[in-house]
């Protein structure tokens, strides 16, 4: 039927102009998407017991790794998790190859910056992002029309929320432009998100800021008035070097005055760059670790990406307060920016979890590999083997990350009542056999695939295809080929 298909469109194109024929394939395209999408959404995906040769639930307290187990879930919820042999009947799915995960939390991420995936490599973070990365934003999201900035948004995050649930990720921490966007098309991925509209930057003008902050406030405190439970709220200035202290308290107090004591995450970057702790300190005389602790933005729902630079006193200070920290290990290593002391950390007491940051700056949005680097560059810079087992490594990339985002009593770990946001990837692959130590395979070998994903109990990738989010290529393909124009424009990164 596909060729004879492929014949019919041959011949038709053959008689036909070249702008009528670009109008049928752009057509034939949609129609073939629009096919895909009905298809995906009438597949039956009834699962209600998972049967798999190993479940690692990230629950304190429990064994490693549970074997030969049934994973069930009702209405959204894990209801239990069993031997098989006390299971009655016969599960829906036997997975016989596969281990059992909970969903994946990305703590540090911006989405849209797919678009930007390999668009400035091999440069040191400040010319990357003033030279590169900002200049790009302000031309395709900040200085054009504004449903032109969220087109660009909404395309880089369907590309974001495919490549996440393709990988297992099933929450993410996001700040950017037009949150809003990225909130919508979490909401049709079925993904969980914490966000704001606006990553808050002070460029010299004052109402503009003020402006945004309070949008962002009214907004969050919107989702909290609502209760939403897909997408929570966050502050997100976007660090202390863009946004000078007096700014960070008027952040902070619209906030205060509109969401009214409502958990709300505080999400930044600190200490990424030895360039950026010393401008800070030539500026203010302070680190900027003691600039959000003098201004109480350093407590439990501070979510503080990098960290790769910090004292032992700063350590002290960061598990004193209860502060998060989101390592991100790829993303450093290709900035060369470093790798935090993720091992001195954990030793202190500091919940560290994981994030990707974005696609720009880590070229993918992979939590699998993210543990994997997490792991091993602790072990290289401590020159201890023992750092950041196989076992800490998914730990900070499921409850730890959901313990930073205030979630941990909701999701992060495979509990009897949590949400079921449960993930099956394949170890069975021959080029990784034999399997000895099913943690230690899952974080430290390339060949394992996520076939299945569940969120809230729904199934949103089903043998290795994702259902819920469908890409449109040709208005992604438009946004990338202009991109490609002005990035002719910008200084050479090479």
């Amino acid at each position: 039927k596909k060729t004879e298909n492929q014949e019919i469109l041959r011949v038709m194109s053959a008689s036909l102009s070249p702008a009528a024929c670009k109008t049928l394939a752009v057509a034939a395209g949609a129609l073939g998407a629009l096919y895909l999408w009905r298809k995906r959404q009438a597949r039956p995906c009834r699962v209600r017991s998972v049967h798999a040769r190993w479940v690692a639930t990230a629950e304190p307290g429990d064994p490693d790794v549970l074997e030969d187990h049934v994973v069930t879930f009702e209405d959204g919820r894990i209801v239990s998790i069993v031997p098989r042999q006390d299971f009655a009947g016969t599960p829906d799915l036997h997975l016989p190859s596969h281990i059992l995960i909970p969903g994946l939390v990305n703590a540090h991420t911006h989405t849209p910056m797919t678009l930007l995936r390999g668009f400035a490599d091999d440069l040191p973070l400040q010319e990357w992002l003033f030279q590169h990365i900002f200049p790009t934003e302000g031309k395709f999201i900040l200085e054009a029309p504004e449903e032109e900035g969220k087109e660009f948004v909404r395309r880089g995050s369907e590309l974001a929320c495919y490549e996440m649930l393709k990988t297992g990720t099933t929450l993410f921490n996001d700040m950017y432009f037009f949150g809003e966007v990225t909130a919508e098309v979490a909401r049709r991925a079925g993904m969980k998100a914490v966000l704001s509209p606006m990553g808050l930057l002070y460029m010299g003008d004052d109402k503009f800021f003020s402006d945004t902050a309070k949008r962002n406030a009214e907004y969050c405190a919107a989702l909290v008035a609502a209760d939403d439970k897909q997408i929570r709220p966050s502050i997100m200035p976007h660090s202390v070097y863009m946004v000078p202290e007096a700014k960070l308290q008027e952040a902070k107090e619209a906030y205060e005055s509109t969401c009214k004591g409502a958990h709300v995450v505080m999400h930044t970057h600190l200490h990424e760059t030895e360039k950026e702790l010393a401008d800070v300190k030539e500026k203010t005389g302070k680190s900027a670790i003691e600039i959000l602790d003098g201004l109480g933005m350093l407590n439990a729902s501070t979510v503080a990406a990098h960290c790769v630079y910090m004292t032992d006193d700063e350590i002290a200070k960061m598990s004193k307060s209860g502060a998060n920290v989101a390592h991100c290990p790829r993303s450093n290593l290709k900035l060369g920016s470093g790798i935090a002391p993720v091992a001195k950390m954990l030793n202190a007491g500091v919940n560290v979890c994981l994030g990707t940051d974005g696609a720009s700056s880590n070229n993918t949005l992979d939590m699998l590999t993210e543990m994997q680097y997490a792991s091993m560059s602790a072990k290289g810079i401590s020159k201890d083997p023992t750092a950041v087992s196989a076992k800490q490594a998914l730990e900070m990339a499921t409850i730890c990350g959901a313990k930073a985002l205030g979630l941990s009593k909701e999701t992060g770990s495979l509990r009897v009542g949590k949400a079921a946001d449960i993930v099956a990837v394949d170890l069975g692959h021959l080029e990784a056999s034999p399997i000895f130590d099913p943690l230690g395979h899952l974080v430290y070998t390339n060949s394992r695939e996520v076939t299945h994903v569940w969120v809230d109990g729904r199934c949103l990738v089903s043998d290795g295809e994702v259902l819920t989010v469908v890409i449109d290529h040709q208005k992604t393909s438009t946004i990338v080929e202009k991109m490609r124009e002005f990035r002719k424009t910008l200084p050479a990164t090479s």
